[in-house]
């Protein structure tokens, strides 16, 4: 990459931290959101490729236009605010899930037990009696 190139990539990174920056300030939350500019990177989800996504805490843009990654930072911010509405759900059906899966292993285990216990255990044809 050109050292023209090279700044002028830097230069609408900058552009894009700068905005995410306005809309923390503005919202007042989201301080701990970074942004990640990956121009030409291409990701896929259900079939379609991916121009924008968060991952966490990070806005992931993979448009190469500058104008088009601006608003996707909009999108994204957006999306990370309306995520922190859902965090506790997904936080409460995931340790729910977790005890179900659990309570499943155990019994699942007990029956193992019990049918290899029955599988050990002589028949009253193993004590046929020879003439």
């Amino acid at each position: 990459m050109t050292k023209t190139k090279l700044e002028t990539v830097k230069s609408h990174f900058q552009a894009l931290e700068k905005e995410l920056q306005r809309l923390q300030q503005r919202t007042s939350m989201g301080y701990e959101v970074k942004v990640k500019w990956l121009p030409g990177a291409i990701k896929h989800y259900n079939g379609k490729q991916l121009t924008e996504e968060v991952k966490g805490d990070t806005i992931l843009i993979y448009t190469e236009n500058p104008r088009k990654a601006i608003e996707l930072v909009h999108h994204g911010f957006a999306e990370w605010l309306l995520n922190q509405h859902t965090k506790p759900y997904r936080q409460l059906i995931n340790k729910l899930i977790t005890l179900f899966e659990e309570q499943q292993y155990e019994r699942k285990e007990k029956i193992v037990q019990a049918l290899t216990k029955l599988m050990t255990l002589r028949s009253s044809a193993d004590f046929t009696v020879e003439n």
